[in-house]
């Protein structure tokens, strides 16, 4: 059978249109069977998946980082680009920097933590942030968090990586020295006859420790009370011995030895000032008695004064009565009264000068304890103060410029003298001796033994006396060498007299630090500074 043609003439079976649609039509429903096939499978994947997204991950916690063993300091590498945090245990921590760019170079040098403030903002570059940061030096260098780009960038500030920034801004007690030199600078063990040990001081007893300011608060309120002076006076309080005070002879090191100090003097300003209320109520009742007691003999003088001038009325009167019995008779009775009245106000003058002598007395002494009082509270302020100085590591420089030797604690200075250098115009170098925890089991006749640790600058301080020659245009700066002086050889040259070593001996426990350099006091030395030494 022949098929029927369109009205196109086309086969509608042999159409290619019509068969590229059956196939595409084929292919999507082979797609769509599919998807519905998988889409469960996909949808229950993605839900298994997004919900491990939503259960709460375990904490990993950092490791805890290591016991700090004090003294702690600072050696920044400007060359390497790294700061190394040492402990008394060796290196505590170390992280990489960005020190100041051309330009603006970072200091090198021996400086200290002066400073610290968590939230800083720089007062010379428009309020910049710097947060934790710790100050070197009054004109603007510190340690602070910021960016670090991998090379010096900084306007002259030692920039710090967050997490060090942060560990070490709650690890320095704000004393920490810190090292800032162009190469390695590597602490190494150093022991020499000429470095001072600490003296074993022997603990304050009972008999050193009475409590003056108790006596003192007794007297100001048994006077307050209206005992006497000389009563006040026998009073005695009885001794307490703070902590750490021990009676039986007990040896302390210098630092034990400021802190049970601190105590006692802590103790007696705080006496001192509960008995200023008593004493000073004293001193206000006192005056009031005293001015009362003014009154009455002023009252009593008034009675005094007017008796007088009755009994001189009457005196006239009687001369002017004359023959007349009945008025002399009063008159002579007006005298005799008037002349009671005279010898009652005598009387009672008398015993109001005396009421006031008393009184005048009892407020000169009262006024006295108060006065007494307020000298302890002053003394027991200052002896606070300098027992809690004493808690600071002392630091002493000795320099070859001005032939002395300087020692500060606290950044406050204690005395500087002078001292015999041999050879004065050969350089000595710049050395700093820090002074560490004692060793364990290790004494000297029964006191500890501290370990020291030696440092020398490689750069030449800034005061060396190598006059720098002038170089033609072009022409690079020859770099000045540090002298070649061992740690060892300078401390050779250098006699001290025993009494300052004895005194130094008294103040001296790890932390402490010698520093010895060819110059004199730097310009960054100053009020509230420890010794800054530049080397540029």
């Amino acid at each position: 059978m022949m098929r029927r043609a369109t009205a196109g003439g086309a086969d509608p079976v042999n159409n290619p249109l019509r068969m590229s649609f059956a196939r595409w039509r084929d292919l999507a429903l082979v797609s769509c069977f599919a998807a519905a096939s998988i889409a469960p499978l996909d949808a229950a994947d993605a839900r298994t998946r997004y919900r491990s997204y939503d259960r709460p991950k375990k904490k990993v916690e950092a490791p805890a980082p290591a016991p700090l063993n004090r003294p702690l300091f600072f050696v920044v590498n400007i060359g390497k680009q790294r700061v190394t945090a040492y402990s008394s245990d060796g290196i505590y921590a170390q992280a990489p920097i960005s020190s100041g760019s051309r330009g603006h170079a970072t200091p090198t040098g021996i400086f200290n933590i002066i400073q610290k403030n968590r939230h800083h903002r720089s007062n010379i570059y428009s309020g910049a942030p710097m947060p934790f940061m710790q100050r070197l030096t009054w004109s603007g260098v510190a340690m602070h968090q910021g960016a670090l780009p991998g090379y010096p960038a900084s306007h002259g500030c030692i920039r710090l990586p967050y997490d060090f920034a942060s560990r070490m801004f709650n690890a320095t007690e704000g004393t920490e020295r810190v090292i800032v030199a162009k190469g390695d600078v590597v602490p190494m063990p150093f022991s020499h006859a000429k470095l001072p040990e600490p003296a074993m001081l022997q603990a304050p007893g009972s008999e050193q420790i009475a409590s003056i300011s108790g006596r003192m608060l007794a007297n100001a309120v048994n006077i307050a009370e209206g005992a006497s002076a000389a009563d006040a006076q026998k009073i005695d309080v009885k001794a307490e011995i703070p902590d750490g005070a021990n009676a039986g002879g007990k040896l302390l090191n210098p630092r034990e030895y400021a802190l049970t100090m601190t105590k006692i003097a802590a103790k007696t300003a705080d006496e001192a000032e509960r008995a200023a209320s008593p004493a000073r109520r004293a001193v206000e009742a006192r005056v009031q008695e005293q001015r009362i007691a003014a009154t009455d003999l002023r009252k009593a003088q008034i009675a005094l004064s007017v008796a007088s001038n009755r009994l001189d009325a009457a005196d006239k009167r009687l001369s002017r009565v004359g023959d007349n019995e009945t008025k002399r008779t009063e008159a002579e009775a007006a005298r005799a009264e008037a002349e009671t009245k005279v010898k009652e106000a005598q009387t009672q003058i008398e015993a109001a000068e005396r009421a006031k002598a008393d009184k005048d007395e009892a407020a000169a002494v009262a006024l006295k304890a108060f006065r007494q009082l307020d000298v302890t509270r002053s003394q027991a302020a200052n002896n606070t103060l300098f027992w809690k100085r004493r808690l600071a590591p002392v630091s002493i420089f000795i320099s070859r410029k001005t032939q002395r030797l300087y020692v500060r604690q606290n950044y406050i200075k204690v005395f500087d003298v002078p001292v015999i250098i041999r050879d004065p115009g050969k350089p000595l170098g710049t050395h700093l001796y820090m002074a560490m925890q004692p060793v364990k089991g290790g004494s000297v006749e029964g006191a500890p033994k501290l370990r020291w640790l030696s440092m020398t600058l490689t750069e030449p301080s800034q005061d060396i006396a190598e006059p720098r020659t002038r170089r033609r245009k072009g022409e690079a700066e020859k770099p000045r060498l540090a002298p070649n002086v061992s740690a060892s050889s300078a401390l050779d040259r250098i006699e001290i007299p025993e009494e300052v070593e004895d005194k130094i001996s008294e103040m001296l426990w790890s932390g402490g630090s010698i520093i010895v350099s060819d110059s004199g006091i730097s310009n960054e030395t100053g009020e509230y500074t420890d010794f800054v030494i530049l080397t540029r």
